[in-house]
């Protein structure tokens, strides 16, 4: 099949973090089929995480949010013409092989429209299934293990290498980043409180008592511990909360929250020490990037092991974790607050 194999199309097109988690398997195409052109379909406010990758060929951006506001609008001719645009320009680039890393309704669609030779989907269900040729099973690997669904579809495909490492893009476009480093300075670690939901967050009293107990770590040379700085980071939708956690916080805290690109943001992780972080995307971008990391994990986990001897996830397991979206402790989210500063102080610590 490999030597029939010239054009490839990835489907994962949210969220950031399992964009992230899934970025391994670029290698694994690259490796199988050397000679393939690849291509990845993610919504637009995604591509960042992947614009500038090494091993990816194109880009292709689907306009889920243009669609949504035409259907919600009534505008059903536009969207109508727009999505059989989309289906006319996806099935004229003549894929030979389609993966659908994302399994629902709405990434098995655009397999299916690409009308590839070849139609593979992981975990397939609301009926996209129904559209593949073959459908992975992504608990055959350790599900223990980060990216451990994704590696079930490579080694589907044949490539059967233990190593399966997450990779951000090597060329970044940070037209901020003068101003970014202006702020930061050269030493400087990560911190990343912020999620979808309110009970994979940490607390604000907890990340303001840790600021002031944290270790640095030998990394920071002792004549330079004064200007050691944390950056604060997250999205648009965070400044809110960000404002809020920022109130109690030391002058060395800056917060960039809402103030950088997903590509900067990745650059400002790939300068840092470290980074610690609850259940996020940018905290997955640590551990990409090969830094010290400490995941922070309560009502989700998503993985224990991080393949990594330099990162690591804190979690403290009760019997009704992981709840995932359905919390029974009434808001007080008691797997967050066994999570204490001083013990994730010490385990950062360990990480040095």
């Amino acid at each position: 099949m490999s030597a029939s194999v010239k054009k490839i199309l990835v489907v994962r097109m949210s969220a950031m973090g399992d964009i992230v988690m899934a970025s391994p398997i670029l290698q694994s195409l690259k490796s199988l089929y050397p000679d393939a052109k690849i291509s990845w379909v993610v919504q637009p406010e995604f591509a960042d995480v992947l614009q500038g990758h090494d091993l990816l060929d194109e880009i292709i951006v689907v306009p889920k949010g243009k669609w949504k506001k035409a259907f919600k609008t009534f505008q059903w001719w536009s969207l109508w013409q727009e999505i059989r645009a989309f289906k006319r320009d996806i099935r004229a680039k003549k894929f030979d092989l389609a993966i659908d890393l994302q399994g629902l309704a709405k990434s098995g669609a655009i397999v299916k429209w690409s009308e590839a030779w070849r139609k593979f989907g992981l975990n397939s269900r609301e009926g996209s299934q129904r559209w593949m040729d073959k459908v992975v099973d992504g608990s055959a690997v350790d599900g223990e293990l980060i990216s451990s669904e994704y590696q079930a579809m490579a080694q589907f495909l044949g490539d059967m290498r233990l190593d399966f490492s997450m990779n951000l893009p090597s060329k970044l476009n940070t037209p901020n980043w003068a101003n970014i480093q202006s702020l930061l300075g050269e030493n400087y670690m990560v911190f990343c409180p912020f999620t979808t939901r309110p009970q994979k967050h940490w607390f604000n009293k907890s990340w303001q008592q840790l600021t002031k107990i944290l270790p640095l770590g030998a990394q920071v040379p002792a004549g330079e511990k004064e200007s050691f700085k944390i950056a604060v980071l997250g999205g648009p939708g965070d400044i809110e909360a960000a404002e809020d956690l920022m109130q109690s916080m030391p002058e060395n805290v800056v917060n960039l929250v809402g103030k950088t690109s997903i590509q900067e943001a990745i650059a400002v992780i790939r300068h840092s020490s470290g980074v610690i972080g609850v259940d996020t995307g940018l905290t997955h971008m640590g551990i990409a990037e090969n830094k010290p990391t400490l995941a922070l994990f309560g009502s989700t986990l998503p993985y224990s092991d991080t393949r990594s001897g330099k990162s690591k996830v804190l979690y403290q397991k009760m019997d009704c974790s992981p709840c995932r979206r359905n919390p029974t402790c009434e808001g007080r989210f008691d797997c967050m607050q066994s999570l204490t500063p001083e013990l994730v102080a010490n385990e950062w610590q360990k990480l040095q």
